[in-house]
Order: structure tokens, then sequence, then C-alpha cells
């Protein structure tokens, strides 16, 4: 946090300085000892002060119900009853308020009696022939000397000592909020908030600056005009040539930087399968300029440009590897620092916006980071449209068991500007089913409801519910596709026991539900890849495949590699399984289904 700068500390003295001036004058008087007593001990006098609207005199003290202004009059609250008050007492009232002040007893005036806030208001007349008016009520409040008050008028109990404005104008019982006090008052409140704006604003600052310097070329990738004279250097040195321009990209200036293999290399079994040559993120820690004039006439680049630590995360990716047997499985949940310590190794694999070569894509997208990988990601086709946002839709193919091909399709929950784009994947693909792993809502928006109540049309596909039926923990729909004169039948289950970013109680409910989509899955003909989603179309929907393949796994192989189908996952979409504890709760739900195995099915 930036410090205040100084024409900030500048306008906060002003104010202090205004609320010194603008703030109450009032001066509460500590009562005296024994007002319980004050009605008792106040000398009886024969004649009562009556009230009229007019100057009246009763014996020698006046009573002066004369035009002052309200600055000039102050109030003094007595504990006793104002009513009480005779003549006789009023003018020892005078003359102890006029010892306090230290002037003649002929300058206090009382201009009245204030029944209702029990009160005598009085002024004090200058004493110079040259002002006629009285002095100001702060002048007198200030002038009163407290002691000397106290010891003269202790039986008549002074509580309190104000303005007469104080009393006319503020409300019942409050003598301290008066105008300037609510003035100063919104001052500061002003004053705070164009501060933090201002630091805001400074902030704010800083981070563009610092991302600016973060997204700066690196002193390892430069441009220059040479060309590698031979191609036996590409290994080290990757060049691209378009139209006499070269960028060259020199890789032996930034080191590897290597990976902690310790968590996983703690496991008797963990090995390291030979890579496959499948495609990889690439250019997010790269920045190369190009000369775009000599491009106007050329085609994309198709060289890859790939960094050292992309290379490492690609490598680790495709060769990750750790099976664990049915009694390593079940131990192996019970180190939950382990579990983390291996899920954090892995390679979150996310899109850089730079390589979607789809202009506006993020209209599209329900998160602004979360983007479908280029090589898997799916697009639309009966469009009849040259613009490439009218293909594009945030989701990727995702393979299954065994490297099967489009087994999966993992996306995000539908938008209000992409439902009819989800339905026109749902019918290009063929899909048996949707899986649809959140809530409408879970504090914000998380999905739209894509389907319809009986029926609905979306673009150019027309979608019927033919029948709804109610489990324990989710909904199953069978749902008709219709476009054109074709008809494709579908089943859609929503999940609604997961909570986003974390785990549900039990895991028997989500292997129920792997079951009637395994089962409608084989059913189909012909299957297409199950659509998968959840919100963001990586937590949850990840925890679904990678349990889904599993459980062939266990079926097949009698072990499971957790690690190598979550690395196989974040290939072909990044960051599927979002958290170390939804990574642990996949090894739990096979232990699960592994141990409904071995009992012969039943759970």
């Amino acid at each position: 946090m930036k410090m205040v700068p100084p024409r900030v500390v500048f306008l906060l003295c002003w104010l202090l300085r205004a609320e010194s001036s603008f703030g109450s004058r009032l001066r509460p008087l500590p009562p005296p000892a024994a007002h319980a007593q004050l009605g008792a001990n106040l000398p009886q006098e024969p004649h009562r002060l009556h009230h009229h609207p007019h100057h009246r005199r009763v014996g020698s003290t006046h009573v002066e119900h004369a035009t002052v202004s309200a600055r000039h009059l102050v109030t003094m609250f007595l504990a006793v009853d104002v009513r009480r008050l005779s003549a006789g007492l009023l003018g020892r009232f005078r003359g102890g308020v006029a010892a306090a002040l230290g002037v003649p007893v002929g300058r206090v005036h009382i201009n009245g009696l204030n029944e209702e806030k029990n009160g005598v208001e009085l002024f004090v007349s200058s004493g110079r022939p040259d002002i006629s008016e009285p002095r100001p009520a702060e002048e007198v409040i200030q002038s009163l000397d407290v002691r000397v008050l106290h010891q003269h008028l202790a039986h008549f109990g002074i509580t309190e000592v104000s303005t007469e404005k104080n009393v006319l104008q503020g409300g019942p019982g409050d003598h301290l909020w008066r105008r300037e006090s609510l003035y100063s008052a919104v001052l500061f409140l002003a004053i705070f908030i164009i501060v933090i704006t201002c630091m805001m604003v400074l902030y704010r600052l800083k981070e563009k600056t610092s991302d600016a310097r973060l997204k700066a070329p690196p002193p390892h990738v430069r441009s220059t005009p040479k060309v590698a004279p031979d191609c036996a250097r590409r290994s080290n040195v990757i060049q691209a040539v378009t139209s006499g321009s070269t960028v060259q990209v020199e890789r032996s200036l930034a080191p590897p930087i290597p990976l902690q293999q310790q968590p996983i290399a703690a496991f008797p079994l963990c090995r390291m399968k030979p890579a496959s040559g499948l495609q990889e993120r690439r250019g997010s820690n790269v920045s190369l300029v190009l000369d775009m004039a000599a491009l106007a006439s050329v085609e994309p680049l198709a060289v890859a440009v790939v960094t050292p630590r992309e290379t490492v995360a690609r490598e680790y990716l495709l060769a990750a590897s750790r099976p664990l047997t049915p009694r390593q499985l079940r131990d192996i949940i019970d180190d939950a620092h382990r579990l983390h310590a291996e899920f954090s190794e892995i390679p979150m694999n996310f899109t850089d916006p730079k390589e979607l070569d789809v202009p506006n894509h993020g209209t599209k997208n329900r998160y602004k980071t979360i983007l479908p990988n280029p090589h898997s990601r799916v697009l639309l086709h009966s469009r009849g449209s040259g613009d490439p946002l009218s293909s594009y839709i945030n989701a990727n193919y995702v393979r299954g068991y065994r490297g099967d091909q489009k087994a999966f399709i993992a996306t995000q929950g539908p938008m209000v500007n992409t439902v009819d784009d989800f339905w026109l994947m749902a019918w290009q693909e063929a899909a048996p089913a949707i899986v649809m792993i959140t809530k409408l809502k879970e504090k914000k928006e998380k999905c739209v409801l894509y389907w319809p109540e009986r029926r609905g049309i979306y673009g150019k596909v027309e979608v019927a519910v033919g029948g709804v039926r109610e489990c324990d923990h989710y909904t199953a729909r069978r749902l008709t596709l219709k476009y054109g004169n074709r008809t494709h039948t579908l089943q859609h289950y929503w999940f609604t026991s997961w909570p986003d970013h974390k785990t549900p109680d039990s895991a028997v409910p989500l292997l129920q539900l792997i079951g009637d989509v395994e089962a409608e899955r084989r059913a189909a003909s012909p299957a297409g890849p199950v659509i998968i989603h959840c919100s963001a179309g990586i937590g949850r929907t990840g925890c679904f495949i990678a349990a889904a393949i599993g459980c062939r796994q266990l079926e097949a192989e009698g072990a499971v590699d957790v690690l190598g189908i979550t690395c196989r996952l974040r290939v072909d979409r990044g960051g599927m399984i979002q958290t170390g504890e939804q990574y642990r709760f996949v090894h739990h739900a096979l232990s699960l289904y592994q141990a409904r195995l071995e009992g012969g099915g039943a759970w």
C-alpha cells in the first residue's frame, strides 16, 4: 500500500481544524452530590412565577420575553422542576450566574422558562454603551466558571449548559448532533472516499505497470535478421522465415526447469511410459515481435514455438504413470499429504488466449481463463457460415479407456447465448447421454436452464421431453432431438449432490450414475461421445470422467492408474480435476468400486 500523499495529509489537518470550529460547544456540568434532595432543599417562597407571553415584573426580578436571536440565548437545564421556581429563586439564580461570569447581576437577564426542556433561558448584555447586542451564547458559555456556578447554585441541580439553538432546533434529548456537526461528518466522509479512491487508482496503475513488465519479451527471446547456416542447428534454434523476415528463438539460453519427482518416485510401481506424439500447449511463455506488414500476404505460421518449461510439462503429461493395485489403492487414500503432493506436480496445461484463432471467442466463454485446448476442441459444422465464431464452442473431445478417441466431450455450462450451440453439438455428435453436475445457481449463476419443460426449439434443433425419472441424487430425462426430418434420442442426467470446488459426502451416488451412463452408452447405436459439463467444465467434469475411466480399468486390469488418467485428461482439456481434494475423492470412489467388484457387485 502506498504512503498517503502530502496533499491528502494537508486536507485531513484542515478538516480537523474545521471540526474544532464547527463542533459542539456543549459543556456538560457535573451534577451536585444529592439531586434527590433538591426539591426538599429549595427555599420556600410565597410567590410563584406565572408565565405570560408578555414582559412581566415579579418582585425585583424581570422575566423578559424580548426578541433575542438564538445565537445570544443560553439555556441552563436543571434537575428541579422549573415550574416551582419563584421570583425570589430566580433572583438568586441570576446572582449565581453573574458570579460565575464575573459580571454585575444587572447584566444577566432571564428571557423565559422552557418547561418542555426543564431549563432557564437567559442572555447577558455586553455592558458597553456602544454595543447594543447581547454577548454571543458561545462566548458566555466559555466565560462560565463551573466551580463558582456549582458553589452558588448547587441546590438548583444544573445538569447542562447549552446554546438556545440546540434547545429549539435539536431533536429531543440530543444536544450533540447539530447542523455544523452533520456538515463536518459529511465532509469527513467525502474526503475519506476521495482518499480511498485515489489509493485504489494508484494501486491499479501499479498493477498495470507490473503486468506490462511481465508481458515484455524475455531477454533470451529476440528478433534477428540472421538465418541459420545449416539445418543441423535446428535442435537448438527454432526459426520462422516469412517474406525475408526471420524470427529466431535461442532455447539454449533458457535452461530447463526440472519438476520435483520425489512424491511420485516414492511409490515402488511408478514407471514412465514413452511419450506419444500428442500436441501440447505452446506459446504462453514466449513473446515474439513480428513485422505484420511483411505477413500481410503470407499464410499463418505453422512453426510450433515450444519453451523448455513447456517441453518438460508435455513430457510429464504424456509419460507420468503410477498403477495401483487394489491394496495400494486402499492404503493411499489414508495418505492425504502424499496425494496432494502428487497432484500439485501435475501441470495444469491451460490454454493461452493467443492460441485460439477465433475472433471474439470471449463472448462464448463462461470464464475468461478456462478455454478449450486447440488440438482437441469441438467444431460446429452445420452452420453454413464462414464466420469462425459460429463454429466455436467451449468444449473438448476427451479420450476414454485405452485411448478411445472421442469417448467424452467436456464442456462448460451453457450460457444464454450458447444454448443453441450446445444442442447443435449434441445433435452433431449423436451424444447418447448428457451429464450435468451442477446446480443452476451456487451463490452465483453456474448454468442456465437449457432444456424445455415439454418442447422447445433452439436454433435449428427441436428438443422434446419424453419422460422424467426422479432418483435419490439425480434426475433422468428422456429427450428427443429433431433436426429437419431426422430425430435422435438421448438421456439427460442432472446430478445435484456435488458442491462446487468440493466433493460429495458419499461416492455411492456418483458410482451409480456412472453405471447408468455407461449402460446408456453401450446401448446406443451408433455410440457418440457422452457430454459432461459442470460450470467451468474442468473440476467436477474431470472427476466424473476420471472415475468412469478408472472403473473400466479396474474391471479389465485389476489395477488403476489415477495419475496417468489425470495427466491424459489435462492433455485433452487443461485443468481437469481442479483441487487436491477432488483428486483424493477420485481415489476413494475407485477404491469403493473395487470393493464392490470383490463383493460380487452389490453395494
